[in-house]
């Protein structure tokens, strides 16, 4: 009995450690690290930049020597028959006589080998140099999903270390709140109190307990989003280091700078992607416009080819065969294919100029309204930092004045709800204040 109280005791210790040991800790920078490395739609971005690279080796061997080999065995049931005049062998022969002729022999092996060489086509020097832009798209839209992803750890991370905030200030009134109700009902009972007043802070005391659940199951789903993110399976179990005030004064300094800085779009990944976009049009219309161009390969075939009338003596004897040659393929005529293709690219192209132009406009647009947004976040964020202390005061002090009976139930309850509702406002201000940071840098594509 005793062995086995206390190998009881060993497997619970042993599973403490190995909870503690599975629970990771993460700083933003530490998450944002992490989620770099191991989010699904990263590991796919990079798939996408191996793909390209693949096809640029496609493209490029192309234009390489390409050998191939073949080999064949036919076995002429009913060898094919042709006829002619009889007087062509025999001039005796009455005139208008036929005579069937067999050319070939029942077995034939054939076995050789063909070397080609591209020697010019327009459309394939443009193809490599398209499959070799469009690999440099697939990187920056690999970096703009790096940026994406950093975005939205970076919003879940502020929301969840916001609702942690919410919940030590709710768990802090609740245990004040059960304080205040314990005394209530002490005074009730002797009779100083009337049953209004406990009631009264009775219902605050079970709208906390609600407010509170309600904050706890949003913090699980915030976390487990940002788990999701970060490429973590949701059951594991992680912690998050940094605090309110570390995540405002994280990068504040920058976000400030760029207030006044001049906004450019040349730095935006999104930009940047479609000026590659532009390019890609570009070469789109040059690889059409190749189609006028005349195409020039060289062939090289040798082969050895073997004949009997038994299967048995089909390898007794080879004929060899060999042959080069150049081939010229010339468009002449397409009955205006070849131009509407032109047609078409050229539309493409000017398409894409037009996005590039609306673009910029519209990233312009974001800075300057994330800028002012900033800005203006900011000053609330102040307003309501100091608001909050007050409220806090105010609520301190009309518990000190209830416990003295100098305050009713109903101020108390006024006093906590408005604390309540005031501390609602500064969080959800600073969940504002921080992305607001958050989109200023996105805008200006640091």
């Amino acid at each position: 009995m005793h062995r086995k109280f206390l190998l009881y005791i060993s497997l619970i210790a042993f599973s403490a450690n190995v909870s503690a040991q599975d629970a990771r800790t993460f700083s933003l920078e530490e998450a944002l690290a992490y989620g770099v490395q191991n989010n699904l739609q990263l590991k796919q971005a990079e798939m996408d930049i191996k793909i390209s690279q693949s096809k640029v080796r496609e493209i490029t061997a192309i234009g390489l020597p390409q050998v191939n080999a073949e080999a064949s065995y036919n076995n002429f049931i009913d060898i094919p028959t042709q006829v002619a005049e009889a007087s062509a062998f025999d001039p005796s022969a009455p005139a208008g006589l036929l005579v069937p002729l067999q050319f070939g022999l029942p077995h034939s092996l054939t076995g050789g080998i063909t070397a080609s060489q591209l020697l010019f086509d327009g459309s394939y020097f443009v193809g490599l140099k398209s499959a070799k832009e469009f690999m440099k798209y697939s990187e920056l839209g690999a970096e703009r999903t790096e940026s994406e992803v950093k975005t939205g750890i970076s919003q879940t991370y502020i929301n969840a270390i916001a609702a942690e905030e919410n919940i030590e200030a709710l768990e802090e009134n609740k245990k004040n709140i059960e304080q205040i109700y314990l005394e209530t009902s002490k005074f009730y009972e002797v009779g100083f109190l009337e049953k209004q007043d406990a009631d009264q802070v009775r219902l605050l005391k079970s709208s906390i307990a609600n407010q509170l659940d309600f904050a706890n199951r949003q913090h699980e789903a915030v976390l487990n989003l940002l788990k999701f993110q970060m490429g973590i399976p949701v059951n594991e179990t992680i912690t998050l280091t940094d605090n309110i005030e570390t995540l405002i004064d994280m990068g504040s300094d920058i976000a400030l700078s760029l207030i006044n800085q001049t906004f450019s779009p040349t730095n935006h990944i999104d930009y940047q992607t479609v000026m590659q976009g532009e390019r890609l049009s570009e070469l789109s219309l040059s690889n059409t416009r190749t189609g006028y161009y005349p195409q020039l390969s060289a062939f090289f075939t040798h082969s050895q080819n073997s004949f009997s009338n038994d299967f048995g003596d089909i390898v007794d004897k080879f004929y060899p065969t060999t042959l080069w040659g150049l081939q010229l393929n010339v468009p002449i005529f397409s009955s205006g294919m070849r131009y509407m293709k032109t047609q078409q690219s050229k539309l493409e192209l000017e398409k894409t100029r037009s996005q590039k132009t609306m673009l910029e406009q519209s990233l312009t647009m974001q800075a300057i309204n994330a800028a002012n947004s900033y800005k203006s976040a900011l000053e609330r964020y102040e307003v309501l930092t100091d608001d909050l202390e007050l409220a806090k005061t105010i609520k301190e002090t009309t518990r000190i004045k209830f416990n003295e009976g100098l305050a009713s139930s109903s101020e108390l309850t006024q006093a906590e709800s408005q604390y309540l509702t005031t501390l609602g406002n500064y969080i959800n201000t600073t969940i504002e204040l921080l992305n607001a940071k958050l989109n200023l840098v996105t805008a200006y594509g640091i």
